[in-house]
């Protein structure tokens, strides 16, 4: 994916996941184990990142006065509570 030389690493998984990572490799949907993580973490941090960009949309679009409004009840009850402000972020 990144061209970059990899970097080894030792994980520990289930053993129904080892399981299905080498049928993959068996059945020549994938080229290794190792493949198979690398593609599935690729993936997961991709669509991490996308929903990181619709959460930031979605703030981008919110109306100012209702999220201050929303976050004078939020920090009333952290008072009530005894814990510090809440940020805002």
């Amino acid at each position: 994916m990144s061209g970059d030389r990899k970097a080894r690493i030792t994980i520990t998984v289930d053993p129904d996941v080892v399981e299905y990572a080498e049928h993959l490799v068996a059945s020549g949907k994938a080229s290794s184990v190792a493949a198979v993580f690398n593609d599935a973490i690729a993936d997961k941090r991709l669509a991490d990142q996308r929903a990181l960009a619709l959460l930031r949309e979605r703030a981008r679009q919110a109306d100012p006065a209702r999220v201050a409004r929303m976050m004078a009840h939020v920090n009333r009850q952290l008072a009530e509570q005894g814990f510090p402000e809440a940020s805002g972020e």
